[in-house]
């Protein structure tokens, strides 16, 4: 990690008024709590509302962060669009931190068998801080999910860098390397496809896929084999496409 994020992340950390015993992510919200209060909390909600995000009648940017950690949809919906800015504007991004402490911490917690260091939530912050600063390239429906697994995937791989050479750090399970179950195949049908398509919610290759590969016409293993790209690559594409579908019809209750 670089030391300007490691900065950002930690920077609230050596404040006089914080207690030694407080964890990271009760520091990021005790943060933007004190950004949240008198002008510079004012100033701060009328740049989020400049940026048209509906702040879902929230009295204050904690507030706000606080109300996006609930899973409804619209309030999913939301994090979305925030994340859409946080490359811009540091205050956003720490918003946006908060309202994803809950699945952060979930995050260290699988990363340390249910018992996260400081050390271990610090890395998983500090790798969805540097997410955040590309969820504008993506299209809303994946945002979340992008911080989530880089945060994930990237600390996972920095404790195997650091048991390589003897650093002392958490109990590393044996299976952390194999590949994490993917979700249940979707029960979409051909119609439902089509209209994805026609929305622009996956493209023709990305329908052709599922289709072929989770209808028993033939395996991935096969389709890869007949086309010009690996078996991994393959893998990836249909699990993006399949979590663009789920977002897209999950207010319908289409899919499971």
């Amino acid at each position: 990690m670089t030391n300007s994020l490691r900065f950002f992340v930690n920077s609230y950390w050596s404040s006089e008024d914080m207690k030694p015993t407080s964890t990271p992510l009760s520091l990021l919200t005790h943060d933007l709590a004190a950004r949240s209060s008198g002008s510079s909390g004012r100033d701060l909600t009328d740049r989020l509302e400049n940026y048209c995000l509906d702040l879902r009648g929230s009295a204050s940017p904690l507030g706000f962060a606080q109300l996006l950690q609930g899973s409804e949809p619209e309030n999913r919906k939301a994090l979305e669009e925030l994340l859409e800015w946080t490359a811009i504007d540091n205050d956003f991004l720490l918003i946006a931190l908060v309202a994803m402490s809950p699945e952060l911490e979930l995050a260290a917690s699988r990363l340390a068998w249910g018992r996260p260091s400081d050390d271990t939530v610090s890395e998983v912050l500090t790798q969805a801080t540097v997410a955040l600063r590309w969820t504008h390239e993506l299209v809303e429906g994946e945002r979340v999910d992008f911080v989530l697994s880089h945060a994930h995937s990237r600390t996972r791989a920095e404790q195997r860098r650091m048991a390589r050479h003897n650093v002392p750090t958490e109990r590393i399970p044996v299976d952390y390397d194999a590949e994490e179950s993917e979700a249940e195949p979707l029960d979409i049908s051909t119609y439902m496809l089509q209209h994805a398509v026609a929305s622009r919610v996956i493209t023709d290759e990305e329908s052709l896929l599922i289709q072929h590969t989770r209808r028993g016409e033939s395996s991935l293993q096969e389709f890869a084999d007949e086309s010009t790209e690996t078996y991994e690559a393959l893998r990836k594409r249909r699990k993006r496409a399949e979590a663009k579908l789920r977002h897209h019809f999950r207010s319908e209750g289409a899919v499971r």
